[in-house]
């Protein structure tokens, strides 16, 4: 029994390896799948009270749906939600809190490196295509 058990399992890690690795083949790294749903910014609330703080959002039901329909299994929209809290991905700290405004100021900074680099990358690919060799029409 437990040697069927330790089977399933391995069978199971198996195959949340395999979509990862489906996932990083598509958009580079499980880091740029996710910052893709929030534009490569993060989501500042500015909530004054906990009880105003959500347990879920409309971009989490969305990620949720696209990571189950990947194959991901017990991503609902609350862990969703819960991940991208920890992650970055939406800042739900209190304006009262010590850290909201480092958080936000984070964000900031980070968003422009993001726009810098995408900027780097478009100019890459320019270049790239300038030089490459003409090809002539045959005669």
């Amino acid at each position: 029994m437990i040697r069927v058990a330790c089977h399933l399992s391995y069978r199971v890690s198996y195959a949340c390896c395999y979509v990862l690795v489906q996932i990083t083949d598509e958009f580079g790294s499980f880091d740029k799948y996710c910052w893709s749903f929030v534009n490569y910014k993060p989501i500042v609330s500015k909530f004054r009270y906990p009880r105003q703080v959500p347990v879920k959002s409309p971009k989490a039901d969305v990620i949720s749906k696209d990571l189950v329909k990947r194959g991901f299994r017990s991503v609902g929209p609350t862990v969703v939600y819960s991940f991208m809290q920890s992650s970055g991905l939406t800042n739900d700290h209190l304006i009262s809190c010590f850290r909201f405004h480092e958080c936000v100021a984070a964000a900031s900074s980070s968003a422009d490196e993001a726009n810098d680099a995408k900027r780097n990358i478009n100019t890459k690919v320019e270049e790239k295509t300038d030089t490459e060799v003409k090809v002539e029409a045959p005669l």
